[in-house]
């Protein structure tokens, strides 16, 4: 298959389960072993050019991967040490933003409180691209709502990018302005919005 995730866009990737969508974002980031093709993001190969590009891309997957008996203070203390361009205050705005507990063990928080922090933590590394995979799956309205606002205002300036792989193509239509269609059968189709979908959406 063959696609392209445009710089300033949202560009999502639909498909039903068991259509490949997972499996393409593993090999998009290195953590599958590709049978053939090429990958270049930024402009550059993946493999000659790993550490410069995982420094400029944020992922949030559908499962929540951080040690529960930390609180949201101590994550940002690791994360200073582990991300060269971590942003302890925009992680803090963010947390405020979304009213989430300092001091409560984040294996407390709910499916959606997860989420929130899962995208916070992300963003917080300051990427230019955003790999997002089912990340608003089982999540109630509201909680998908305050996810898919903050995308929107993640690309405001036009120089970052998110790529959102879903079957809940309900949110994706709210702010994707271009879709990849993945069917089982490996037929790939790409639609293209245009400004005046995006004015009536």
């Amino acid at each position: 298959m063959t696609f392209n995730v445009p710089k300033g866009r949202i560009v999502g990737f639909i498909g039903e389960n068991g259509a490949g969508k997972s499996t393409t974002i593993n090999a998009v980031l290195n953590l599958i072993e590709k049978d053939s093709g090429h990958i270049k993001i930024f402009g550059m190969n993946y493999d000659e050019n790993l550490n410069i590009i995982k420094e400029n891309i944020g992922i949030v997957f559908d499962d929540f991967n951080f040690h529960g008996i930390l609180n949201v203070k101590e994550l940002d203390q690791v994360f200073k040490r582990i991300y060269k361009k971590w942003d302890a205050s925009l992680y803090d705005d963010y947390i405020n933003y979304f009213d989430l507990p300092k001091s409560q063990n984040i294996g407390t928080f709910s499916k959606g409180m997860k989420m929130k922090l899962s995208v916070i933590i992300a963003l917080a590394k300051r990427p230019k691209l955003l790999i997002m995979d089912e990340a608003t799956t089982g999540l109630d309205v509201g909680a998908r709502k305050d996810i898919l606002d903050l995308l929107l205002e993640f690309i405001q300036d036009e120089e970052h990018t998110v790529f959102f792989s879903s079957h809940i193509t309900n949110d994706l239509e709210k702010i994707a302005d271009r879709l990849n269609i993945k069917s089982i059968d490996d037929i790939n189709y790409e639609k293209r919005r245009t400004e005046n979908e995006f004015k009536n959406k």
